[in-house]
């Protein structure tokens, strides 16, 4: 198979393109990339252009990264009869309107980033889907059932690489996350504040890491409910980030209310279960696609602090539970979330484009 070119203004350090160039190298595909940091479309444009010229002729794939919708029509336009494939990760009106609520439903902004996630999804040749459950809401933006292939999320091989935890107490509990509204940050501050309540527990210690949308509101959030064994520790590296998990016994995962939270696997539930640590989600028909709860993990229902803290209060006086989902999440990582895996299942989908054509 000709290379596979990476097209756009992406972020190179983003997880999922991480993962994405490292599993296509392993299924032993060439990877080069046409990527440019401008954003600004009278600039950028050129720019992709000149880097499309000097990377892209002789691939016979172009992929156009995650949040990249804007990059996909000129994609189209330069690939002539190469495959253009895109791995849009979300959708822009699911993420800025229905997520996120920066634009009001049925405004001018919602109806633009609609328009522009069907112009994106519906000029490529293939569309990359995390689970079925997001491919369905990418079908109702137009885009036919045959033109959608699901490639996991996964996780990188530092994640597996992460040693046994330290024995407890403290048990500690880590989330590593941009507190993005999906992820439901106030609802993990709610839940520990209860947990901190609750008498008789071993004890236990909460690492909240990372800044993003949420991250003022739930700090706020953490001192009225006076929590005193949780702490907010801000953003590290991305590499430094298997040295938090290889402190933690528990893991969070995302547990925002909101239909896309239900859609999705984020990086962290993949990361956590490929540390071998007990990891605690929301529940959805996303995450029932991969794992099964009691068994690879535990959730609980979306937006609900009081469930949160009740599975938490179990794992943390439970180390036996604890082993076991670790365990049993880490060896169904190995089966399906490797970047080998990732790659596989990738190059399996670009080779079913290409027979179809």
């Amino acid at each position: 198979m000709r290379p596979v070119c990476f097209f756009g203004a992406y972020d190179r350090g983003y997880p999922r393109n991480r993962i994405l160039r490292e599993g296509l190298v392993r299924a032993g595909l060439e990877v080069r990339e046409a990527c440019v940091r401008e954003r600004r479309a009278l600039l950028r444009f050129p720019a992709l252009a000149r880097e499309f010229v000097r990377h892209g002729r002789g691939a016979g794939t172009l992929l156009v990264p995650e949040f990249r919708h804007k990059d996909v029509p000129l994609a189209r336009l330069l690939a002539g009869r190469r495959r253009v494939v895109f791995d849009p990760l979300v959708s822009r009106h699911d993420t800025l309107v229905e997520d996120w609520g920066l634009h009001a439903g049925g405004s001018f902004q919602a109806r633009w980033n609609a328009g522009i996630d069907r112009w994106a999804l519906g000029s490529a040749d293939l569309v990359l889907c995390d689970t079925w459950a997001h491919g369905t809401l990418y079908e109702g933006l137009g885009v036919p059932r045959a033109r959608l292939a699901r490639v996991l999320v996964g996780a990188e091989a530092m994640f597996f690489d992460v040693p046994p935890p330290a024995p407890a107490p403290p048990v500690l509990i880590a989330y590593v996350g941009g507190f993005l509204p999906l992820h439901g940050t106030l609802t993990i501050v709610e839940a520990l504040a209860r947990l901190e309540r609750e008498p008789g527990l071993p004890a236990f210690r909460c690492e909240l890491v990372g800044k993003g949308i949420e991250f003022d509101a739930a700090r706020a959030l953490a001192h009225r409910c006076g929590l005193g064994r949780t702490d907010f520790t801000g953003p590290v590296d991305y590499d430094a980030s298997p040295a938090v998990l290889a402190r933690a016994h528990i893991v969070l995962g995302a547990f925002g209310a909101g239909a896309k939270a239900g859609r999705v696997i984020p990086h962290k539930v993949y990361q956590g279960v490929a540390a071998g640590r007990a990891v605690i989600t929301g529940d959805g028909p996303g995450l029932r696609e991969v794992f099964e709860p009691e068994r690879h993990l535990c959730a609980v229902p979306r937006g609900d602090a009081t469930a949160l803290a009740a599975a938490l209060s179990r794992l943390v006086r439970d180390a036996s539970l604890r082993e076991r989902l670790g365990a049993c999440g880490r060896a169904r990582a190995l089966e399906v979330a490797t970047p080998e895996r990732i790659g596989a299942d990738l190059r399996s989908a670009l080779d079913g484009l290409e027979g179809a054509r």
